[in-house]
């Protein structure tokens, strides 16, 4: 069974403002970017358990955090027994967990 993907609101707004970021610095970076992004879903939805656990988090549920292959962004999520859900689209340097307050506890 392949699990639905579910978003966070602020995580579909970062991931639109990134990818407008890139594509001001080059016209069809944007859309590379989306690409990335779509390949990286892609490996969450056939295999969710694949990605490692965020580097230190002992809480559950357990934020797993699958690299985007190309940009340095990372796609932070957890599993539940129906769905994925994406907490973030985190640059790597990105002040690390910002979104902690997005998780549905």
């Amino acid at each position: 069974m392949r699990l639905e993907k579910r978003e966070h609101p602020e995580a579909r707004d970062e991931l639109r403002e990134a990818a407008f970021w890139y594509d001001d610095r080059e016209s069809g970076l944007g859309e590379d970017f989306y690409d990335a992004i779509d390949e990286a879903i892609a490996r969450i939805s056939g295999w969710p358990r694949s990605a490692p656990a965020f580097p230190g988090w002992v809480d559950t549920p357990t934020v797993r955090s699958m690299a985007v292959a190309v940009f340095p962004y990372r796609v932070l999520y957890y599993l539940t027994d129906t769905s994925f859900v994406i907490l973030a689209y985190a640059h790597n340097r990105r002040k690390p967990r910002y979104w902690q307050h997005r998780l549905d506890r």
